[in-house]
């Protein structure tokens, strides 16, 4: 066999693996729970809050239950884009906001009004094993992702936006929803 041979060998052997990377570069069409590979195991769940809520409308980690809190929904925006919600603040037309390292309330990520706003415009960053990062239109640029916190841990438990590192607080994955 040529090396020409064996290098379209290979070729057509990465070609059939991508599907299952490319997969993860979207998020799913209906509801979804969203956990952390750090916090997966101790069954913790991003929670979407409300404006004005508890950790002044953060999102936060908790137990994961049957709770419209942590009910997301991914709305596509175009680009690779979407925007988050929730089951409980879809109604209330909020959406999940992106902050900045070290930026208000500490850079943890919050529920405001949904608009047309760089920091509600979330894409997603695969990464292995089924697992991505998030991050925004306005915090890409500057290599800044989400991290999933724990119940109790830093600000209260909120999620915030930290460096991209290759850490499992930032390996996000979306379950099904199930009753």
């Amino acid at each position: 066999m040529t090396i020409s041979k064996l290098l379209g060998h290979f070729a057509i052997l990465a070609c059939l693996t991508a599907p299952t990377a490319l997969a993860a570069q979207s998020l799913p069409s209906g509801e979804f729970l969203l956990t952390t590979q750090f916090r997966k195991a101790e069954g913790e769940c991003l929670e979407g809050n409300q404006i004005n809520g508890s950790l002044d409308g953060a999102a936060f980690m908790d137990s994961c239950q049957n709770v419209s809190g942590q009910v997301w929904r991914a709305i596509p925006v175009g680009n690779g884009y979407y925007r988050l919600t929730t089951e409980f603040r879809a109604p209330y037309n909020e959406c999940l906001e992106g902050n900045q390292l070290n930026g208000s309330m500490n850079g943890v990520a919050f529920m405001d009004s949904c608009q047309n706003v760089s920091g509600q415009l979330w894409r997603v960053i695969p990464a292995e094993g089924g697992y991505f990062r998030l991050t925004t239109q306005f915090r890409e640029p500057f290599n800044e992702c989400l991290e999933g916190n724990r119940i109790g841990g830093s600000f209260g438990g909120a999620a915030f936006m930290d460096s991209c590192q290759n850490v499992t607080g930032q390996l996000w994955m979306a379950l099904p929803v199930t009753n």
